[in-house]
């Protein structure tokens, strides 16, 4: 008879089979690793009473000069601010083109109805896909700037609830904004996709060059189109939907240099990117990458495979990135392929570098600092404290193994008991899937509430372990031992 440890590292391991998953985690939601111990998220709990209209894509928080927080929530039909008393006001401004709530046309593979056409013959690829409406959200000292692509309008809020956000003066049509460290604004996507062009320093009305003022524009050498922009360390970073520039200020006649960082690293949607200690992380069709401070550097990610397999191509500018900064993690929401709206994440963990997954249905929000929680916003327009107490709405966290072998796995283990490694008993249930190959149907036993010895009867050729948390409790699950005999050769 031999005691089995089961040891994982932090972090899932998603790429290719559940067999590749050997020795490490294979599934989760609602958890996270605390060195190397598992445990659980916290929860949340909903934020006043009142809800926006529209399906919300982009959020930003603030601090006024006063003092006073502020909470700007976009939608595609409307532009809403919270204050930290959670009154919810509406400040869409007045004549503004109402954008799409969902990604429409689809040539190709998904294209037309069940049936049409013929089978083994490929779609041709011929409509063209209208993305869904992403605000970009940026502030001005105090003040709130805000472009929604399908209206246009480089809009200004100047903290007063009873009045709406307003055009700034002589600002071009754009489709996206963003403030830079030197105080201009990057109006994205000017007089055509590639072009960025910039107010003079601290005067966001004067935008036409003159031998007299730093204002400006450049065409980007890209076959991409502008989606977003953020500060980085080393000025600001631009993201095409197909590369990766810098904006660097280097004052003079030309006031900003450009420089291409990177290449087939272009944003999946124009809320995909996320800062964090000057640097900068991004999700692409082609896998995650990093601005470093000194370049573009790829994500090494080990769910990859199964977010390509998952997501929902059609629906892929609704990704939304979100840091939670005491956790060190950003998360990425986006939609499953049999969903139309977000309810999946896969989060990175920036300190520890290790990956997980999870169920969120949640379109955007924001970091805690200006607020102390993290604030999140769902599908029907409700606000949530994130990271919160431990109540997930029903739910419970939990974490799959991949399979678990004897020796070299050649061997029938008889399976008698459990020797559990949690920080405090009858926080956690334990069950089992047993098979006798890798891609043979498994067979479940339990769930099993733990005790400082728990008995077991099953054997198998694979073992797969999956801890769900028994009550809304900060526990904790480290390191347990299998009791096991080996048996007969698989």
């Amino acid at each position: 008879m031999a005691r089995l440890p089961i040891s994982l590292p932090p972090g899932l391991f998603r790429d290719g089979t559940q067999y590749q998953s050997k020795g490490r985690y294979f599934d989760a939601a609602l958890t996270r690793w605390y060195g190397t111990a598992l445990g659980p998220v916290n929860g949340w709990r909903r934020r006043g009473t009142g809800a926006v209209t529209g399906m919300a894509r982009a959020a930003l928080a603030w601090k006024a000069n006063n003092g006073q927080t502020w909470l700007a929530i976009a939608t595609h039909s409307h532009l809403y601010v919270m204050d930290r008393g959670s009154t919810l006001s509406d400040i869409t401004p007045s004549g503004f083109a109402i954008g799409q709530a969902d990604a429409t046309g689809a040539g190709g593979y998904g294209g037309s109805t069940y049936g049409s056409g013929i089978y083994g013959v490929p779609r041709p690829d011929t409509s063209l896909v209208a993305d869904a409406t992403e605000w970009t959200l940026d502030s001005w000292g105090e003040d709130l700037l805000g472009v929604s692509p399908d209206d246009g309008k480089l809009y200004q809020w100047t903290l007063n609830t009873a009045t709406p956000a307003a055009p700034v003066a002589n600002a071009p049509a754009c489709a996206a904004v963003v403030t830079t460290a030197e105080r201009f604004v990057f109006a994205l996507a000017t007089s055509d996709p590639r072009t960025i062009s910039w107010c003079d320093q601290e005067n966001n009305t004067l935008w036409a060059p003159a031998s007299t003022n730093q204002a400006g524009s450049f065409p980007l050498q890209t076959k991409g189109r502008l989606l977003c922009g953020c500060r980085v360390k080393g000025g600001t970073l631009l993201l095409t939907d197909l590369d990766a520039h810098l904006a660097t200020y280097i004052g003079g006649t030309f006031v900003y240099g450009f420089d291409r960082v990177g290449d087939a690293c272009g944003a999946i949607s124009r809320q995909a990117v996320a800062a964090f200690d000057q640097q900068a992380a991004w999700m692409s069709a082609s896998g995650f990458w990093l601005w470093n401070g000194g370049g573009v550097v790829p994500l090494d990610c080990p769910v990859m495979d199964y977010i390509r397999q998952d997501i929902n191509w059609l629906q892929m500018s609704k990704v939304v990135a979100t840091g939670n900064s005491a956790n060190f993690e950003i998360e990425w929401r986006y939609c499953s392929g049999s969903s139309t709206e977000i309810d999946r994440c896969v989060v990175w963990q920036y300190k520890d570098n290790y990956w997980t997954i999870g169920r969120a249905a949640r379109t955007c929000g924001v970091d805690r600092g200006v607020f102390q929680y993290p604030i999140l916003v769902d599908a029907s327009g409700a606000i949530w404290d994130h990271e919160v107490g431990w109540d997930y709405g029903g739910t419970a966290p939990y974490a799959t193994s991949g399979p678990i072998e004897l020796g070299n796995g050649d061997q029938i283990m008889h399976v008698q008991g459990l020797y559990p490694d949690d920080a405090t008993v009858g926080d956690v249930t334990a069950s089992f899937t047993v098979r006798r190959n890798p891609d043979d149907p498994g067979q479940v036993f339990g769930p099993y509430a733990l005790n400082s010895q728990t008995d077991l009867r099953f054997c198998g050729g694979l073992v797969e372990l999956t801890v769900t948390g028994a009550r809304n409790t900060n526990w904790r699950f480290g390191a347990p031992r299998l009791e096991a005999v080996p048996g007969e050769g698989r």
